[in-house]
């Protein structure tokens, strides 16, 4: 019987093991495994070198890139996917329930799978976003 039951075992492990859709970029959660951020973002961060990925995200025209320095500093990088214009750099800080970016009187607000930008205080825009491995 206790061999049944360890045999049991080793075959559910073993199912699980090959259970997977063959991507190896990030968590099961949508989260992004600990990856360098990427060369043309860092260049754009203060004290960018060695920068760090801490999520990526991509809407449907733009992509949000979430890195922080190796000094501890987490910064939004925002920029249209077909790269018409060039992407912007800003501060930013984990929530309770997300990321939040600042940018004059324009605040990005990252959280339930929707990014919230707002002007001045009222609410111009929300998009939905998707988790993804790293920016192209």
């Amino acid at each position: 019987m206790v061999g049944f039951f360890l045999l049991s075992l080793f075959a559910r492990g073993c199912a699980d093991a090959f259970d997977s859709d063959g991507s190896d970029s990030g968590g099961s959660d949508g989260t992004t495994v600990a990856a360098t951020c990427p060369d043309r973002i860092a260049a754009e961060l203060p004290d960018g070198d060695g920068a760090e990925l801490v999520r990526a995200y991509r809407t449907k025209n733009k992509q949000i890139t979430l890195c922080r320095t190796t000094s501890g500093s987490l910064y939004y990088y925002g920029e249209f996917s077909d790269g018409r214009e060039k992407g912007i750099a800003m501060e930013a800080e984990e929530t309770s329930d997300g990321y939040e970016a600042r940018n004059g009187e324009y605040r990005y607000v990252i959280h339930d799978g929707v990014v919230t930008v707002y002007q001045s205080g009222t609410q111009i825009g929300e998009e939905e976003v998707t988790p993804e491995p790293s920016p192209s």
